[in-house]
Formats: structure tokens, C-alpha cells, sequence
């Protein structure tokens, strides 16, 4: 299963220092992995953690909220990026078939494209 945290951004740069991406105002939906370790990932990339780790970790967005979608994470990712704008290389570099993790589209959006992966 997936899941997808939603970010109201504003424009900005972020710098990792391996890469850099920018970041147009709007709404972002990040795709992540859910695991044993599910409800922490969320609540880490909700509050935005001091230490940083991940491409989310950098973001200077707002939290707003997650879901859990019955998608695997992969498929969830290539999905979004057919329909939404994305970060190239934001968030997937484990995923080297997809080319991001973090998509331009709100909830409604999201999970319309998303119901699609099922059928």
C-alpha cells in the first residue's frame, strides 16, 4: 500500500546538496511507501523533522494531510505522473521508473487518478 501526504507550498528552492528542485506554489501530493512503519512515516513528513533524510524532509511547505490508497507505491507514483505536474526526481531515487514523487494535484484529483489504477 501507498500513501500520499498533501503540502500547501509556496514557490520556492529546495536544496538537498545533491540536488535542487524548485517548487511552484500549490498544492503537492508526495507518494511514499507504507510499511510496518506506515503511521510514523506520515507523521514525520507532517511535521516536518529537524533532521532531514529524505527529499521531503526539505520541503518549506504546510502539512495538510495524508491517506492511505490500496495502491503499491510505484504504481501509485507512475499513475500521478501521467496526469499531474511533477518535480522531476523529487523523492525517487529508489524508483528509477518513475520520475517523481511529488505531484502538483490536490486530493480529488489524486485519488480519481488513482481509482484508476485498480481497474
Amino acid at each position: 500500500m501507498a500513501y500520499l501526504v498533501f503540502f500547501l507550498c509556496p514557490s520556492h528552492v529546495v536544496d538537498t546538496g545533491a540536488a535542487t528542485f524548485k517548487i511552484e506554489e500549490g498544492v503537492y501530493a508526495y507518494v511514499g511507501s507504507c510499511g510496518a512503519s506506515c503511521l510514523k512515516r506520515v507523521d514525520r513528513h507532517l511535521r516536518r523533522p529537524a533532521a532531514r533524510r529524505w527529499h521531503v524532509d526539505y520541503l518549506n511547505c504546510e502539512g495538510l494531510y495524508a491517506v492511505v490508497v490500496p495502491a503499491e507505491e510505484r504504481e501509485a507514483a507512475r499513475r500521478l505522473a501521467e496526469r499531474c505536474p511533477y518535480v522531476p526526481g523529487f523523492g525517487s531515487t529508489d524508483d528509477p521508473e518513475a520520475p517523481s514523487h511529488l505531484f502538483r494535484c490536490n486530493l480529488a484529483e489524486a485519488l480519481y487518478w488513482l481509482d484508476h489504477v485498480r481497474r
